[in-house]
């Protein structure tokens, strides 16, 4: 409660400082832009374990970003944004659905929306293929890509790509920092959603099981002649719900994550490290005998070189988790990656890449290894 408390408070000073003197303005008038992005992607899948399944798919989507805007005498901005797309059961949700006030006090956003180090945090360059390590190859796995380390899609603090309703504060840039933190009651409550529960099932924590989370952290971005360095440090906390089927009692949430990238020229370089202990392991089991397991992390590196239209790159991702949150064991994945990408004209682009992964498993029957060729079109708006 005493972060909830913090972080609102700050919240609300801060907007309360920068929002008073529009208050006696008149109604101002929203400007509503429209833009979004859309992608189709056709993938060529050859694995080891690959009974039943088909070697090529289509994939696609198409997102819509809604946001309206207006502008107080004072300077303060303000409005909202959501952003909506079409899910595998052909229904319109939104991933995004926030408010946000910027001023000189900083921003604030409130709603739903993904944490700070999914938004803002650096990884390996991206910039090219279907997006390297932080692209779509794992999605054309089959059955072996609910085997993978929670932690191979999730590269940053554990649980900032969950969406959820955050209340969010930044503070204005000054010399190339920008500071920031983020607060959600819970890890799994989103909209109109409340979910007061103190319980949640034994599978569900690392996504849906921690309340009174918090995210703390900020990124570097600067210029040193014709070199430009980018950095960034997060740190994201939270208390594990006891289970609701089972004695076991479950590690709290601990997750850090740092990232680095320098550029020149054409050339750009990088990577991250993520490390989340035993966040959402059990502490013991429904014994006294407490259970010794592999800690979670994942750690990314990877460059690209774009000259005029052509941008080219190449990644390496490795990811470990115990492979269970329950029992004793291992699992770690790796990724390597190499592609390109050629913007055809402003906003339309097409890209391939080639993935080779391989999971080791403590669990013989999880193992796996293959190749992913992925082609794709993308349309940004």
């Amino acid at each position: 409660m005493s972060r909830l408390v913090l972080l609102s408070g700050v919240a609300a000073v801060a907007f309360a400082a920068g929002a008073a003197p529009a208050l006696a303005q008149s109604k101002s008038k929203f400007d509503v832009t429209i833009g979004g992005d859309a992608f189709f992607e056709a993938g060529v899948t050859g694995q080891d374990r690959d009974s039943g399944l088909r070697s090529t798919e289509f994939r696609n989507r198409l997102r819509l970003v809604i946001t309206p805007i207006a502008k107080a005498d004072n300077g303060l901005e303000y409005g909202g944004r959501i952003r909506t797309v079409t899910d595998a059961s052909r229904n319109l949700v939104s991933d995004r659905a926030y408010i946000f006030a910027n001023g000189s006090f900083g921003t604030v956003s409130a709603g739903q929306q993904n944490g700070l180090s999914d938004e803002y945090a650096i990884i390996a360059p991206s910039d090219w293929g279907t997006g390297g390590v932080d692209g779509d190859m794992q999605a054309f796995l089959g059955g072996t890509g609910g085997n993978l380390p929670g932690t191979a899609g999730n590269l940053r603090t554990l649980i900032s790509g969950n969406v959820a309703s955050r209340l969010t504060y930044l503070t204005p840039k000054f010399s190339g920092f920008q500071f920031g933190a983020t607060y959600q009651p819970n890890s799994d409550s989103q909209n109109t959603d409340v979910n007061r529960r103190k319980t949640a099932a034994p599978n569900g924590l690392q996504t849906g099981a921690y309340s009174d989370i918090f995210e703390v952290g900020g990124n570097y971005a600067g210029a040193f002649g014709d070199v430009s360095l980018g950095a960034s440090l997060y740190y994201s906390g939270g208390t594990a719900k006891s289970s609701s089927t089972s004695t076991a009692t479950f590690e709290n949430l601990s997750s850090t994550m740092a990232g680095l990238s320098v550029g020149y020229g054409g050339f750009k370089v990088g990577g991250s490290y993520a490390w989340s202990g035993k966040s959402g392991y059990a502490k013991r089991s429904n014994t006294p005998t407490a259970i010794s397991r592999e800690g979670q992390n994942v750690w990314t590196v990877g460059g690209q070189y774009t000259a005029g239209a052509v941008t080219v790159g190449a990644s390496y991702l490795g990811a470990q988790d115990a492979g269970s949150l329950t029992v004793a064991g291992k699992n770690s994945f790796q990724q390597y990656v190499v592609g390109a990408k050629y913007v055809i004209a402003p906003g339309f682009s097409v890209g391939g890449e080639y993935n080779y992964f391989k999971l080791n498993s403590d669990v013989a029957a999880n193992k796996d290894k293959g190749n992913v060729v992925l082609f794709t079109t993308n349309l940004t708006f």
